[in-house]
């Protein structure tokens, strides 16, 4: 499997797959490059595609690192592969990685999709999005003690109740249980990062094409964030998958592989 060590003495793991203009996938808290799956398999008939594992989580090594660092550390494996240029797709904080990355080299990426994804994670005045703070911060401590079982309560929880009683739900939790466990040290690091981050500044001055996909039944991403960022953003566009809570691109894959690959197309 490919690793990549960078200055800092991290290593971390990286996949490649397919040919044609590049894609860099960057998964969410609690994942991995895997759960990007239905969409390589989607998309490297006409596309590259790279998914990385953040710190902590898949294979990679850990070392608590801020979003400048990872999207630092991500600009140098995409620079020893050669990639000029390619289109970034993100998931939920891995979002904010890709905004971070984006500041850092805006000529080199193409297009942005974000999936479950705002500038923003916790609430805040004038800012209704979808986690109080002191939820964050229990979930952060409740992660000292059995976070396994924690891990997957919060896991389910980004799922609509319709969507973990269908068949597919079932093959997610039969891939997250080929997975190895996340480090504990970075799921509350990555939680200090959601409480903390605040980008809505990165997104008004965007100029490359911007797509922004949804499910209407997700609590971190409601419709009313959503509505904000579009007042805020250039050149974005917005799709909403039915029935879907904070990860359609797993529960719906179809219908979110169709719409990544016309905005990419596009």
């Amino acid at each position: 499997m490919p690793h990549f060590k960078t200055h800092r003495g991290l290593q971390w793991h990286y996949e490649v797959s397919g040919s044609g203009d590049a894609i860099l996938m960057i998964h969410g808290l609690g994942a991995s490059g895997h759960i990007w799956q239905g969409q390589k398999d989607f998309l490297q008939t006409d596309f590259q595609v790279v998914t990385v594992d953040l710190p902590g989580h898949g294979q990679s090594g850990w070392m608590p690192l801020t979003l400048a660092e990872m999207a630092q550390d991500i600009r140098h494996i995409v620079t020893s592969l050669g990639l000029s240029q390619f289109s970034l797709v993100a998931s939920s904080m891995g979002g904010l990685v890709a905004l971070e990355l984006y500041r850092m080299i805006p000529q080199d990426v193409m297009r942005m999709s974000l999936v479950g994804s705002i500038p923003k994670f916790a609430r805040g005045p004038n800012y209704p999005a979808g986690l109080d703070i002191d939820k964050i911060r229990t979930l952060r401590q409740q992660f000292d003690g059995d976070y396994a079982a924690i891990l997957d309560i919060f896991f389910r929880s980004l799922f609509t109740m319709k969507e973990r009683e269908e068949n597919r739900f079932k093959w997610v939790k039969e891939m997250r249980q080929g997975e190895p466990l996340p480090r504990w040290e970075a799921l509350k690091h990555f939680l200090d990062i959601l409480e903390k981050a605040d980008l809505r500044d990165r997104i008004a001055s965007m100029i490359c094409p911007l797509q922004f996909i949804t499910g209407t039944e997700d609590y971190i991403c409601p419709r009313v964030i959503m509505d904000w960022v579009a007042a805020h953003t250039y050149n974005a566009r917005f799709d909403f998958i039915e029935g879907c809570g904070h990860l359609p691109f797993l529960v719906e894959a179809k219908e979110y592989n169709r719409l990544l690959e016309d905005f990419l197309l596009n």
